[in-house]
């Protein structure tokens, strides 16, 4: 018994301590599951500020769920109130900024359409040109549209004035006055379309502007660049731009008298040519004519 005890324990002895089993290893922290978190990539979030701009930025004229309106017909600018050097610079910029959105530009001699005017305080050289040709203003936006733009609410230091015409989606002009399918009610004009196909998607007819009217306050206190003016003044003339929209933090010329001097843009940020491209390379017809303008924005930006 002795022995088997002495044997027992020269063995213990002779074999070591005894070792247990290793404690299970405590799993990494990079093998554990982590959250699932959604991540929006870059280019969503910039098709989602694209379709926020281009909500906000532009309205409609007359009815709810309306074109946006662009020039159809050839464009043809004038510029007064500037030396004629300056003059000539913000004409071919104007004309450079509509090519470049896709825009036609008419000819020398045309009949101009789209008219930027310089001037200080401009509101009695206004009314005095609306009280001696009021026809020239359309009344599609009523009467108190055309007061605002003639006396504004608050200083303005760029107004735009724009005439609208109703045309069928083929491009054809519907007729108003009672005239050409036309009809009179209420002493108001309503075109009439005598087109009709039945769909959901595509509009019957499209707003195009017939005029443009830019004027700006060069006694206005903030001091700007003609570079500045001028593409504000393409851009508000090219598209229905409204004139007090919350842009938020969206790069845009259309932000230029909210921005301290030293963060006004130089002018046409690449939004706002994406914009004007998008504007005028997608389908007027569509219902979706917001959405798409946002995709190729967001195209353009991107790459």
């Amino acid at each position: 018994m002795k022995v088997i005890i002495l044997l027992t324990l020269g063995f213990i002895l002779c074999s070591g301590p005894t070792r247990a089993d290793p404690p299970p290893a405590t799993p990494n922290a990079n093998d554990r599951p982590l959250p699932q978190v959604t991540v929006q990539s870059q280019r969503e979030q910039i098709e989602h500020q694209a379709y926020e701009f281009v909500r906000k930025a532009t309205r409609n004229p007359q009815f709810r769920d309306e074109s946006l309106p662009r020039w159809n017909a050839p464009l043809c600018f004038a510029v007064a109130g500037l030396p004629t050097e300056q003059g000539l610079f913000a004409l071919g910029r104007l004309g450079d900024v509509a090519r470049a959105a896709g825009a036609k530009v008419a000819p020398r001699g045309c009949k101009y359409n789209f008219y930027v005017v310089f001037m200080a305080h401009p509101d009695a050289p206004l009314q005095k040109a609306f009280h001696r040709n009021p026809k020239a203003f359309d009344k599609c936006d009523g009467v108190p549209a055309v007061r605002e733009f003639l006396t504004p609410s608050k200083p303005r230091a760029v107004r735009v004035w724009h005439n609208v015409k109703a045309f069928g989606s083929d491009g054809m002009p519907m007729g108003a006055s009672g005239i050409c399918s036309g009809v009179v009610v209420d002493q108001k004009d309503l075109p009439v379309n005598l087109q009709y196909f039945a769909s959901r998607i595509e509009r019957y007819d499209v707003i195009a502007f017939t005029l443009a009217l830019v004027i700006v306050d060069t006694a206005y206190p903030q001091p700007l660049k003609l570079g500045q003016l001028v593409d504000y003044a393409a851009m508000a003339g090219l598209a229905d731009i409204a004139a007090d929209a919350d842009l938020g933090d969206t790069p845009t010329v259309l932000r230029l008298f909210d921005e301290p001097p030293d963060q006004q843009p130089a002018g046409l940020t690449s939004w706002d040519e994406a914009f004007l491209g998008a504007l005028y390379q997608t389908n007027q017809a569509s219902r979706t004519q917001t959405s798409q303008i946002a995709v190729k924005m967001t195209q353009a930006i991107v790459h």
